[in-house]
């Protein structure tokens, strides 16, 4: 006598996996993770939007619906969804000339920006692609990730000092700041000398206090060497190519 055929059940897309089993005991915990995440990434979004020259208040879109998206479709309790530094400085730096920072056209396109990286990430995901982020070394990471810091870091010297510049370009940002040094705002400039100072100190005496976040596995002192060489370079490249 032949057995019935039993047919496969359909597969259902499991919503939330990150947030399963939930229980009482993982509740409290979570909540208390997603406060101390809150308190961090709101202030650093809206530091991100503005080096992106975006509208502050797209800074809080892209914390919260990217944050929603993940909970509902990911599978990782330990990936942390949010803005970037290096992406932003990259989205600022080819759409300025397009158009004028936080305007409707800029706004634009940079969600055109969006949307075609969202596509790009798409079809990496369905030809699996992934595999290609093995071809970067560390050096090359680490040089990238410090021209951006460079460039990054003279971009908000003019708030430190509260010399609001409409200078383009690293060297002009530089020499127009020089120019204008001294009529920085006091109590601007003690304010930023005190964050400084309270990074550098945690760091330096108390690294278990976090004066900045960073990732734990440090880098090798000769690969970071290089790494920075590389994006010293980088920087002046760039902003050679860009004042040419």
């Amino acid at each position: 006598m032949s057995q019935p055929i039993e047919t496969p059940a359909p597969r259902r897309a499991r919503l939330f996996q990150s947030l399963r089993p939930l229980t009482a005991a993982r509740a409290g915990r979570d909540v208390l993770a997603g406060l101390t995440l809150a308190a961090m990434n709101v202030p650093q979004a809206l530091g991100y939007t503005k080096i992106a020259g975006m509208p502050l208040v797209t800074g809080l879109y892209t914390l919260l619906l990217p944050l929603v998206a993940f909970a509902a479709l990911g599978s990782s309790r330990y990936l942390v969804v949010a803005a970037d530094s290096a992406t932003a400085a990259i989205l600022a730096g080819g759409l300025a000339p397009m158009a004028e920072l936080a305007s409707p056209r800029y706004v634009q396109l940079a969600g055109l920006v969006a949307l075609l990286t969202a596509a790009y990430l798409l079809l990496a995901r369905l030809f699996r692609l992934g595999f290609l982020a093995d071809f970067l070394s560390q050096t090359v990471l680490v040089g990238f990730l410090t021209g951006v810091g460079v460039q990054v870091g003279i971009a908000v010297l003019d708030e430190m000092l509260g010399l609001p510049s409409d200078a383009h370009g690293t060297l002009r940002e530089i020499a127009d700041l020089v120019a204008r040094l001294p009529q920085a705002h006091p109590a601007t400039v003690a304010l930023s000398a005190a964050v400084v100072a309270v990074v550098l100190l945690c760091r330096g005496f108390a690294p278990r206090i976090p004066g900045t976040l960073r990732h734990p596995s440090q880098p090798s002192s000769k690969s970071s060497l290089k790494g920075v060489m590389m994006g010293l370079i980088s920087t002046v490249y760039g902003t050679g190519s860009a004042l040419g």
